[in-house]
């Protein structure tokens, strides 16, 4: 616990300064670096349940999405830029089918299409999202972020505790309804206090309280429920962690799972 906690207090300034830099750069290879562990971990997971993942097919498909979005903005949203992400993920889709159908096994050629193209868009197009947030300004970013990061800690603290009532004991059954309740009120009463602190208040980039604690319930659920599908995948190749490359924490995809079902429901959110 005290090598976790000490690791959160060394990565956490560090990402706030990557994302107050102006140059997005260093962010965006950070992300990009993450989202391409997060793929080989994936494979990874998937081997071990005997199943082999078309690794080099979805590297290319974030190396094209990543491309698409270089100079992308989210409020340049129209019905071309969507016709493009359509028609990528349909040539994707074409690439994985035809490789699939040189498998030495019917069902092994099944497999591989559905957990690879699965893959793809848990890991890629969910994942790509965090670049997209980005660019919606430094105190966005730094807001999700905020509200996950103590929907997580309130959720785990208060669901050591008190947990009782278990939400899915089949998937993860340390998880709790009063841990889960615990985060969002965690999350609801720390935002409160940032926004009417002077020195943090530009943290919540909302002036309408209501709007404010709309946002943070849907991110908090969003987060529990990507924390919670990331369980069902490792129980079902029979695997603890995603990796063991963050000491004490797992692997990336261990600390992303959170944010990839949060961030597209906030970019949503953000632009309606």
């Amino acid at each position: 616990m005290i090598l976790r906690i000490l690791i959160a207090f060394i990565f956490i300034p560090l990402f706030v300064g990557l994302v107050l830099l102006e140059r997005t750069i260093f962010y965006n290879v950070l992300i990009t670096l993450a989202l391409l562990t997060a793929l080989l971990e994936y494979s990874g997971m998937f081997k071990k349940a005997g199943i082999k993942i078309f690794t080099f097919i979805n590297i290319l498909f974030l190396a094209a999405v990543l491309f698409g979005l270089a100079r992308f903005r989210v409020y340049e949203l129209n019905i071309l830029v969507l016709y493009r992400g359509f028609t990528l993920i349909i040539v994707y889709a074409v690439f994985l089918t035809v490789f699939s159908l040189f498998s030495s096994d019917i069902k092994e050629g099944v497999l591989r299409l559905v957990f690879s193209f699965f893959g793809g868009f848990y890991v890629v197009v969910l994942g790509s999202s965090l670049i997209l947030l980005r660019n919606l300004g430094p105190f966005h970013t730094l807001f999700l972020f905020a509200v996950v990061w103590l929907y997580d800690g309130g959720a785990y603290f208060i669901g050591s505790k008190y947990g009782k009532t278990k939400i899915t004991p089949l998937i993860s059954p340390n998880k709790s309804l009063e841990g889960l309740i615990g985060g969002v009120i965690t999350a609801l009463a720390a935002i409160t206090a940032l926004k009417y602190i002077s020195f943090t208040s530009a943290l919540v980039p909302y002036n309408d309280l209501g709007h404010i604690y709309i946002i943070v319930i849907f991110l908090c659920l969003a987060a529990q429920s990507g924390d919670l599908l990331e369980s069902l995948l490792k129980r079902f190749c029979g695997v603890k962690d995603s990796s063991n490359l963050v000491l004490a924490h797992g692997g990336v995809l261990d600390k992303m799972d959170s944010f990839l079902l949060a961030v597209p429901i906030y970019l949503l959110l953000a632009v309606l």
